[in-house]
């Protein structure tokens, strides 16, 4: 059973990549719609980086506990509890109506996106084959 576990646990990380991956794909369609919008400022995805730390074991500060039964406070977060963050990009502009967004800025994120989805996605294609080809051996 340890197998189907950590199996499950990986397909489970690879889910959250691609529900991010969708994510990234939206806010990017959104500030592309939005090019001609004044005023309109560029939103981000923000996943990788507590996800690295997360898995790493890296993270924010840590409570102490002074008594076994006190609740934790801060530190690690469980990797399957790590959720992307949508963040608006304030950084100043050249353009005249104040909007931020960057065509070719956009365009290379929605690339690298589908590439990054893309590969997710055969991954967890990958795991149920996996996992496919092991109920058919214990049949």
């Amino acid at each position: 059973m340890p197998m189907f576990s950590k199996m499950f646990n990986q397909v489970g990380l690879m889910s959250q990549g691609l529900d991010t991956a969708w994510l990234r794909h939206e806010v990017s369609s959104n500030n592309i719609s939005n090019i001609d919008t004044p005023g309109y400022k560029a939103r981000h995805v923000l996943f990788e980086t507590e996800m690295r730390n997360a898995l790493s074991g890296k993270g924010s500060m840590e409570g102490v506990t002074t008594h076994r039964n006190h609740f934790k406070i801060g530190g690690v977060p469980n990797p399957a509890n790590v959720r992307p963050v949508t963040i608006t990009a304030n950084h100043h502009t050249a353009r005249m109506d104040g909007n931020n967004v960057n065509i070719d800025s956009e365009m290379a994120n929605l690339a690298e996106n589908y590439i990054r989805y893309s590969a997710l996605t055969s991954q967890v294609n990958s795991e149920f084959i996996k996992l496919r080809m092991v109920i058919r051996e214990q049949a």
